[in-house]
C-alpha cells in the first residue's frame, strides 16, 4: 500500500506536467492567433493598396475613354490601355473594371458610350463574358448575357439567341431580352421555337422594349396557332398594341381557344380591333364563359357596340351581378341615343338598377 505522503507528491508532479502542457499548447495557440491577425493584416493592406491602384486606373482609363473625341484609329484604338491591358488577366482587376465601365455606361449616351463600347471590345471583355456563358451556374450565365446587353454586343446577337429557350427561366428572360433590343421586332423570331412559358412580367419586359422602337410589320398569325399558351397571349397583346385589324379573323378564332387566359385576351384585344360584326361573335359566346369573360365582352361592347346590340344588353340590367349590370348600362348609354333611352325607361323594381341609373347619368354629365 502506497504510502499517502508518496501519493500526494505523485499527484503533485502529475498536476504539474498536465499544467505545464496547458500552458504550453495555450501559449502556441495565442502565438498562432497572432501570426494569423499579422498575416490577415498584411493581406489586407495589400488588398486594400491593390484595390485602390485597380480603381484608379479603371477610373483614368474609364473617364479617357469618355472625353476622348478624337477619331478612334482602328490600329491603335483608344490611347492609354497597355497596363490595362496587362492587368486583364488578374481576376479582381477584370472584375472591378468591367463593374465600373458597366456602370459607367448605363449613365451616358451618344459618343461617350460609343467610346466606352469600343474600350470594352478593345480589351476583348467580351470574351470573357462569352466564357462566362458556359458556366454550370445560372446566375453566372443571366448576368454574363445582361453585360453583353449593357455594352450594347450586338455582333455577338447569334450567340445569345440560343438561351432565349434555356431551361433556367432567368437566364432565357436575358437573352430574351437581348435579342430584341439587338434586333427589335426580328429578334421576336424566338417566340416561333420556345417550349416554356413567358410570364406575365417578361411579357411587359419585352413590349417596354418594343415600344421605344418605330413600328413595324410583323406577321404574328403563325403565333396566334402557336402550342404554347403564353406566346398566343403575348402574340395577342402584340397585335392589340400595334393596331393589327388585318389578324381580325385569326384573333377569332382565339375566343374558342381551350385556355381560359388566351380566350380573355382575345376579347380584349377584339375590344380594340374590330369590324361591323365583332360584336355579333362576341355575344354569341357570352353565356359560355365565367362572369370574369363576360365581364370582359360587356365592356368589349361598351367601345364597339351598336344598337343592334341593345337588346341583349338590356337582358342584362336584371342579372343578379352588380357588375355586369352595371356595365351592361354604360354599354347601352354608350351605343347612342336609343341605348341611353331604353337604359332611362327600364322599368323595374330593383333599387339597385334605380341607383346605377342614376350613377351612369352622372358618368355622361361629367
Amino acid at each position: 500500500m502506497i504510502s499517502s505522503p508518496l501519493f500526494v507528491l505523485a499527484s503533485l508532479v502529475v498536476s504539474l506536467h498536465t499544467l505545464g502542457l496547458v500552458i504550453l499548447i495555450f501559449t502556441n495557440l495565442i502565438l498562432l492567433i497572432l501570426a494569423f491577425m499579422l498575416f490577415f493584416m498584411l493581406w489586407k493592406g495589400t488588398h486594400e493598396k491593390n484595390h485602390d491602384r485597380y480603381r484608379l486606373i479603371s477610373g483614368l482609363l474609364i473617364r479617357r475613354a469618355v472625353f476622348y473625341d478624337d477619331q478612334i484609329d482602328p490600329e491603335t484604338g483608344i490611347p492609354g490601355t497597355k497596363k490595362a491591358t496587362r492587368l486583364m488577366v488578374n481576376k479582381v482587376f477584370r472584375k472591378l473594371f468591367t463593374e465600373e465601365l458597366i456602370s459607367a455606361k448605363k449613365n451616358i449616351a451618344g459618343m461617350a458610350a460609343e467610346n466606352l463600347k469600343y474600350l470594352y471590345h478593345q480589351l476583348k471583355l467580351e470574351s470573357f463574358a462569352l466564357k462566362k456563358l458556359n458556366s454550370a451556374h445560372w446566375h453566372t450565365k443571366a448576368k454574363a448575357i445582361q453585360e453583353l446587353t449593357l455594352m450594347d454586343m450586338r455582333e455577338l446577337k447569334d450567340d445569345l439567341f440560343v438561351y432565349t429557350n434555356d431551361k433556367n427561366e432567368y437566364v432565357r428572360m436575358e437573352a430574351q431580352v437581348a435579342v430584341v433590343q439587338f434586333n427589335g421586332f426580328e429578334g421576336l423570331r424566338f417566340l416561333d421555337s420556345i417550349t416554356y412559358a413567358i410570364s406575365e412580367w417578361q411579357q411587359i419586359k419585352l413590349l417596354h422594349k418594343l415600344s421605344n422602337l418605330p413600328p413595324a410589320h410583323i406577321d404574328i398569325s403563325g403565333w396566334l396557332k402557336s402550342p404554347n399558351t403564353s406566346v398566343v397571349v403575348f402574340a395577342l397583346k402584340l397585335a392589340r398594341n400595334y393596331h393589327g385589324f388585318e389578324m381580325h379573323d385569326v384573333i377569332l378564332t382565339c375566343l374558342d381557344h381551350p385556355d381560359p387566359q388566351v380566350r380573355l385576351q382575345a376579347i380584349h384585344c377584339l375590344g380594340e380591333i374590330y369590324n361591323d360584326e365583332t360584336s355579333v361573335h362576341l355575344i354569341s359566346r357570352f353565356w359560355r364563359d365565367d362572369v370574369r369573360h363576360q365581364l370582359a365582352i360587356i365592356k368589349a361592347l361598351q367601345n364597339i357596340g351598336s344598337e343592334k346590340d341593345n337588346i341583349f344588353l338590356s337582358t342584362l340590367l336584371g342579372n343578379d351581378d352588380y357588375d355586369l349590370k352595371l356595365n351592361a348600362a354604360r354599354a347601352l348609354a354608350s351605343s347612342g341615343l336609343k341605348g341611353f333611352a331604353l337604359l332611362v325607361e327600364y322599368n323595374d323594381a330593383d333599387l339597385v338598377l334605380n341607383d346605377i341609373i342614376t350613377q351612369v347619368r352622372g358618368e355622361l354629365a361629367a
